[in-house]
């Protein structure tokens, strides 16, 4: 039996299967770093997700940033840091509104009794008025006001009797003009010796 070999087909079979080995080796490296890639952005994604999970327990808020990603990923949870966020800029603007440090004590206190047991971020809502409220007292705002409202109507009632002094002490500058000006008598024309004049008795002269 005589075998006979084609060195053109043989090396054209064996340069097809290189090719195929590079090709099959790129594909597969190709493959190898989509996958590392995906697991590190499913790694970034995670640690992003857990960051912003801290800081909305923490009552912090989130970047701009922050909030883009949340609102693409989780819309619950971004629909839930809203309410949070409104919640405390309601907070705040009360407070912002206070006439005295007792009224801003009354204010935190039904802020915070308002939180339902329930509210499964309650954690969360406590967390946001706390940050409010800590900057709030730091602020120059707060450092301004009287400490209870006894003191700001003193203050009223103070204001109150000063202007009605200042009102009696002008009724009075008028009157006393209006006296002088309805009065004839003429301080330039008058002498001593006009009164002693008119003083002297009078004789009916007979002749």
């Amino acid at each position: 039996m005589q075998i006979s070999f084609d060195l053109g087909t043989m090396k054209l079979n064996n340069e097809s299967k290189s090719g195929q080995y590079v090709s099959n080796q790129l594909t597969d490296m190709v493959r190898r770093l989509k996958e590392q890639s995906t697991r590190a952005n499913k790694e970034d994604d995670s640690k992003m997700m857990e960051k912003i999970q801290a800081k909305i327990k923490s009552g912090k808020k989130l970047t701009s940033r922050e909030e883009s990603y949340l609102k693409q990923h989780n819309q619950e949870l971004y629909m839930q840091y809203l309410r949070i966020r409104r919640m405390a800029e309601a907070l705040e603007h009360q407070l912002e509104n206070a006439d005295s440090k007792e009224e801003v004590n009354d204010i935190i206190f039904h802020a915070m009794n308002g939180i339902s047991d329930k509210d499964p971020y309650k954690a969360a809502i406590v967390a946001a008025l706390d940050e409010v409220i800590k900057d709030f007292k730091k602020s120059d705002g707060y450092n301004k006001l009287p400490a209870t409202n006894e003191e700001i109507e003193k203050g009223r009632k103070a204001k109150a009797e000063k202007g009605n002094k200042k009102t009696e002490d002008g009724d009075e500058i008028v009157s006393l003009e209006s006296e002088n000006n309805n009065d004839d008598f003429d301080a330039m024309a008058w002498s001593p010796l006009q009164d002693v004049i008119d003083a002297m008795p009078t004789f009916d002269m007979q002749s």
